[in-house]
Parts: structure tokens; C-alpha cells; sequence
């Protein structure tokens, strides 16, 4: 009986954010960038700022290599060029394997997983930390295998980011909580991600609209624009913001190995994703997220979105 009031709230929630799509939180500055740990003390946060980057979605691992003395001495710097740090981490990933949110045998959520996870974001808020990313909030392709009358999987998906969005706007209501999405249209059966619904608890939805090599093959304008506009289109009172690459993808037969093995990655120049970075102007998105830095070189997008 719980579900289907919740579902039921749901449904209001959805057909009052269908009549005010134009109140959507706004932000002044709309463009990021995905960091991995690794990479956070050769990240250039001056070359960011003044190129018009103004978010960073630092990966958690950052902590196990850096200590949290150091992490948060670099989210400090980051404050003095203006730049806003959000923690990315993974939600249904652990260990090196997917968690699937639903105990199959009760036909119930892990709540217990569940409060795991949100009490690690809810430290990062308490300590400070302005945004909080969440990736892998999702199924692994299986959604449909856990998918029960009592226990929903797409439900289960929703509901982690209701319990997320109650246990952290409780201790900051301006901390920016956002995710990065999948891009197939319409892709609950798979993945369980329903941007109308998790766009009730989130502020920004990131889809990763990569175009190059995606599935195999580079992907047209006519599909960028669409998979864009799709997620703007469903995202509720969420804005969405458009997750594009740095680089482009060698997909010739002499290309072996692995992406950070030599050959599959062909850096972007700064023109090229300008080039990018103007398309996204094309669709009703109000963002771009570059995946991913050290790869490419970044153009000046300062006044990407000024009129």
C-alpha cells in the first residue's frame, strides 16, 4: 500500500511539473566537467574558470588517494576561482560489482544499502560540499529482471534519490544534487531511470549524450538534438544538462585494447568541442558536462549561453 501512494504522489508531483516546466531552478553558471581522483592536483582550476567551466564532479576515489585533508584543501581552492565541487560517486555500484536495490527474495528495497550510501553523501554535505553526483544510479541493463508488483524497479530507482534528496536538503536545502543518466530514449525496462520521476528530487539531470563511438558507432546531430531534447522534455522541474565527450573514438580494425591504451583516443581540439559545445545551443538544454579532463583541449565557453 505504501508503493501505490507513493506512485500516487508521483503522478501529482509530475502533472504539477507539467505546468510550471518554466520554474525551473536556475543556476549562473551551467558548465562542468567530470574529474577523476587521480587527476585532482594537476587539475588546472584557473585554466577552468576563466574558460567558463564552473563545476567539478570530483570522483570520491579521491579520498582513498589523497586523504580528506587534502581533498577538502582542494575544494577550498576550488572556492577561490568560484569553481563549485560536487562529490561523484556510485550509487549502485560497490565493490567492483553492481548492487541491485531490491532484495528479489522479499521483494523489498535494501534499505540498509540504502542508508549506507546516503549517510556517506550526507558526511560530504556536513562537511561542507556544495553538490553531490550521483553515477551508476541504475541498473546495469537487468531492471527488468528485478521488476515486482510490490517493489518496482524503476520505483527503487526513484526512491533512493526521494531519500537522498530528504536526508541532504535537510542539512543544506541549497546543495545541488544531480546525476548522470543513461541516453537511450525511454530505457526503464534496462535501466530503471525515469527522469520525470527522479527530476522531483534531483536539480540537475546529466544525460551522457556521447556521440562518438557510442555503441559502436558515431552518433548524428539529429541524434544529439534528440536524446537532448527528450531529457529536457522529461525531466520534470530538474534542468538538464548535456554530458558530452573530449575526444573521439578510433573504431578502425588496427585499434586494440583498452580506451587508455594508445589508439582508441583521439583528443578533441579546442575547436572541435567548440564546435560540440555549440550544438548543445541547438536543443532546449541549459548545460554541457565535458567527460572527461585530460583528454582534449578546452575552449573559452564563458558566453556559451548568453544571449
Amino acid at each position: 500500500m505504501k508503493k501505490f501512494r507513493f506512485l500516487a504522489a508521483i503522478a501529482l508531483f509530475l502533472m504539477l511539473a507539467a505546468s510550471c516546466k518554466t520554474e525551473k531552478a536556475k543556476f549562473e553558471n551551467t558548465n562542468g566537467i567530470w574529474l577523476w581522483g587521480v587527476h585532482m592536483k594537476e587539475a588546472p582550476l584557473q585554466e577552468y574558470a576563466e574558460k567558463g567551466i564552473g563545476h567539478i564532479f570530483l570522483n570520491e576515489a579521491a579520498f582513498d588517494r589523497w586523504g580528506e585533508d587534502e581533498v577538502y584543501a582542494f575544494i577550498d581552492e576550488c572556492e577561490k576561482y568560484g569553481l563549485t565541487v560536487h562529490i561523484w560517486f556510485q550509487a549502485f555500484y560497490f565493490d567492483g560489482k553492481w548492487v541491485s536495490p531490491i532484495d528479489d527474495e522479499k521483494r523489498a528495497i535494501k534499505q540498509d544499502f540504502y542508508d549506507m550510501v546516503i549517510a556517506r553523501a550526507k558526511g560530504y554535505v556536513e562537511k561542507g560540499v556544495d553538490g553531490i553526483h550521483l553515477d551508476y544510479i541504475r541498473y546495469g541493463g537487468t531492471a527488468h529482471k528485478h521488476d515486482w508488483p510490490e517493489c518496482g524497479a524503476t520505483w527503487s530507482v526513484t526512491e533512493f534519490c526521494r531519500q537522498l534528496n530528504v536526508a541532504l536538503k535537510e542539512v543544506n536545502p541549497d546543495v545541488i544534487l544531480s546525476a548522470a543518466l543513461m541516453p537511450e530514449i525511454d530505457s526503464e525496462y534496462y535501466y530503471g531511470q525515469n527522469p520525470e520521476q527522479m527530476g522531483q528530487y534531483l536539480d540537475v539531470l546529466i544525460p551522457m549524450v556521447y556521440r562518438y563511438g557510442y555503441a559502436g558507432e558515431d552518433k548524428s546531430l539529429e541524434w544529439v538534438i534528440e536524446v537532448s531534447n527528450w531529457f529536457e522534455e522529461k525531466s520534470g522541474p530538474a534542468d538538464v544538462w548535456v554530458g558530452i565527450q573530449t575526444y573521439k573514438v578510433n573504431m578502425t580494425p588496427e585499434a586494440s585494447g583498452q580506451f587508455s591504451d594508445g589508439g582508441h583516443i583521439i583528443p578533441l581540439t579546442a575547436e572541435e568541442m567548440l564546435s560540440d559545445c555549440k550544438d548543445i545551443l541547438k536543443t532546449n538544454c541549459t548545460g554541457i558536462v565535458y567527460f572527461r579532463h585530460g583528454i582534449g583541449e578546452y575552449p573559452d565557453i564563458s558566453d556559451l549561453w548568453k544571449k
